[in-house]
């Protein structure tokens, strides 16, 4: 019994069987071609031409369509209200295009729509190469298993479904293990072992995100075990060796993140970072995201995260965003980034290089984006939250104040937004003593809090709390006058139980 065997049987799980079949020199005809082989020799039309000819037929059709209001009439013909087929001679136009070059152009048209951000195209162009696959390959071909890969990844990284994608990489594993897959090339075998990579890998990220651990552990597994047989294959290049263990690490460290295993996926981290320098260089773009994930990770410990190695690995982020970007989105995150881990070390020196990172990315957003902008906001209100940290009330009044009406602008005059902004505000001025403005800033709060959250959201009742015990201190009685409302709130609670000394009736002693 060989040792993949013996592994196989100790672990329990069952391996796809991939029969390696070497084609006979001489025997090469066009009647033992695949289907896909004898239509590129038989039709010399590009794909592109058909794919432009697709897209004209579509608009052709999308133009043909009567569309009517409601106060229009409508047609009583049947013809009129369906839409105008395209003739030839008098006679219906059918499309001959054979399938597996329909497929080509779907696949083609689904990396397209992918890239320009239509997502809702892509999934569905992903669909139809499903259909076609299925005609031209069969339903249990390989390349059938690898449609379904192909829609699972679209459903997970376009749209965020985690079910739809766990259910078509099971549908491509039990193709994979429902029949015995020849290869006669080693290119082709290689094609397969990629299929089972990225089933798994896809497996297991959607497993991830549903929070199967156990499941998605096992699938990063089997994800390891194809590359390592993809790997020993002469056809496949270091580069994408490379890619794939980056890639599988990573996922694999994300998952142990969500283990709380942070040591395990530390080490896994600075193995990607290490791939990912030696892949694309120190000074890279692609290194941003990584640098800021392990800052991340390491924040995530709580009281025994290491602040030092947080700046660190946002600083570095910092650097090269700022050598590869100038006024960008990208720099204003990573700015943001590392403000916050210089506020979160609670050191007073820290809170200067804190505040000057903030003032820069305030004004890169007010440059990119301008004062009513969401990230503008975000930088503000924690500008502002670090006016307070260092007792400048002032000027954290001011900044809120003036943030309140691009706030309303940007989310509404009534949203939890504007909402937390008066919440802020009131507390400061709580803090400052000058209760009469804080209990009318609660006030604005609760009114905004009650519409937008409802009487018994969390928020609520703790706002409503606190204007009871502001409304219910001597100061306020004798310096604000209350409204009929807060007196009824002053007032005790009415009970109609009486305790008495003596039961009320019977004979007066004489």
């Amino acid at each position: 019994m060989s040792e993949e065997e013996s592994d196989i049987e100790t672990q329990g799980v069952m391996e796809p069987i991939v029969v390696d079949v070497k084609r006979i020199r001489g025997h090469r005809s066009s009647l033992h071609l695949p289907r896909q082989e004898r239509h590129a020799e038989n039709n010399e039309d590009s794909d592109e031409e058909i794919s432009e000819e697709l897209e004209e037929d579509e608009e052709d059709m999308g133009e043909g369509i009567d569309v009517q209001g409601p106060s229009s009439q409508r047609s009583p013909s049947r013809s009129s209200s369906r839409r105008h087929i395209k003739t030839k001679n008098g006679k219906r136009a059918v499309n001959m295009t054979p399938p597996d070059r329909l497929l080509r152009i779907a696949e083609k048209k689904a990396g397209r729509y992918a890239e320009k951000g239509k997502v809702d195209k892509s999934v569905q162009e992903r669909i139809r190469c499903l259909a076609l696959t299925r005609i031209v390959y069969g339903s249990f071909h390989w390349k059938m298993a690898q449609s379904h890969v192909n829609l699972a990844e679209a459903y997970l990284e376009l749209k965020g479904f985690a079910v739809q994608a766990e259910y078509h990489t099971q549908n491509a594993m039990d193709i994979m293990l429902s029949s015995v897959h020849t290869t006669s090339t080693e290119t082709e075998k290689a094609e397969v072992f990629r299929v089972l990579f990225q089933l798994n890998y896809t497996l297991g990220k959607a497993q991830t995100m549903m929070k199967k651990y156990a499941d998605a552990d096992t699938a990063f597994l089997k994800a390891d075990r194809a590359y390592q047989a993809l790997a020993k294959l002469l056809c496949v290049t270091d580069d994408e060796c490379e890619e794939l263990e980056m890639q599988l690490t990573h996922v694999m460290a994300r998952l142990s993140w969500r283990q709380k295993k942070h040591a395990v996926s530390a080490s896994q981290l600075d193995k990607v970072l290490e791939l990912a320098s030696r892949r694309y260089g120190e000074d890279s773009v692609q290194l941003i995201p990584i640098f800021q994930e392990c800052g991340r990770l390491e924040q995530s410990k709580g009281r025994h995260a290491n602040h030092e190695k947080v700046i660190e690995m946002f600083l570095q982020a910092h650097s090269i965003a700022g050598a590869n970007y100038k006024d960008s989105m990208e720099l204003v995150d990573t700015a943001l980034a590392l403000a916050q881990a210089y506020s979160c070390t609670g050191k007073e020196e820290a809170e200067s290089s804190a505040e000057k990172y903030l003032n820069e990315c305030l004004a890169t957003c007010t440059t990119v984006h301008g004062p009513e902008h969401t990230k503008t906001l975000d930088v503000q209100d924690e500008l502002a939250r670090l006016f307070v940290r260092t007792g400048r009330e002032e000027d954290a009044l001011g900044m809120l104040r003036s943030s309140i009406g691009p706030k309303a602008e940007v989310y509404g005059d009534y949203s939890e937004v504007v909402s937390d902004t008066y919440k802020l505000i009131a507390s400061i001025y709580l803090a400052q003593g000058n209760i009469e403005k804080s209990l009318r800033t609660y006030k604005k709060c609760l009114n905004i809090e009650t519409h937008v959250l409802g009487k018994n959201h969390r928020k609520t009742k703790d706002t409503e709390r606190t204007i009871d015990i502001l409304i219910a201190s001597p100061s306020v009685s004798s310096k604000f006058v209350l409204n009929n409302e807060d007196e009824l709130k002053k007032r005790p609670r009415f009970s109609a139980v009486v305790n008495r000394s003596k039961p009320l009736g019977g004979f007066k002693p004489q």
